[in-house]
């Protein structure tokens, strides 16, 4: 089975061609801020989405199960079989439908009932409603502060995480005025 080695990812307003009929997802990562500063701060070299949990196997069967690669374990990609997808999964690739190329990479975000919660400490919760925030162009985007929760609790800060993070802080004043 062949497994992609490089990135090719679509624009943003692409990025529903390749979830078929789902709809049910939010913009992660770089991009998302991006698209809540409205203008590109740096490079990308992927694009990410969220999914939460229950809503996971909807997301992959409309993606089609043979460009479906799960890490697992992290840095490790297996083909996904179809079956339920261990909680232990939080990242998810998706390659085009040759298999050449990587598009996207999903984020699965941990929820119960009508709660979303941080997989890294579960007492940390939130409302499903409270999860995404409307862009300017009507996609949905990941909160900011889970998106700085997520970035700036790591062990190895990398550059560009670290850049999202100084362009947050610096935009919070001006987002919280609008």
């Amino acid at each position: 089975m062949h497994i992609p080695t490089r990135w090719q990812s679509p624009s943003i307003p692409q990025l529903q061609t390749h979830l078929a009929g789902f709809h049910d997802w939010v913009l992660c990562g770089g991009h998302s801020v991006d698209a809540l500063l409205g203008r590109r701060t740096r490079a990308h070299g992927d694009i990410d989405i969220g999914v939460f949990r229950s809503r996971l196997t909807a997301c992959l069967n409309a993606i089609g199960r043979e460009r479906v690669f799960l890490c697992d374990p992290p840095g490790q990609h297996r083909a996904w079989d179809g079956g339920e997808v261990p909680a232990r999964v939080h990242n998810i690739w998706i390659s085009d439908a040759a298999r050449e190329h990587w598009v996207m990479q999903i984020l699965v975000f941990d929820d119960e009932g009508d709660e979303v919660y941080y997989r890294r400490d579960p007492r940390i919760r939130w409302p499903q409603r409270s999860h995404a925030v409307a862009g300017a162009d009507g996609i949905a985007l990941l909160n900011p502060l889970i998106t700085f929760l997520y970035k700036a609790n790591r062990q190895a800060l990398e550059d560009k995480d670290a850049l999202d993070l100084g362009n947050l802080i610096a935009a919070l004043p001006d987002l919280l005025r609008r």
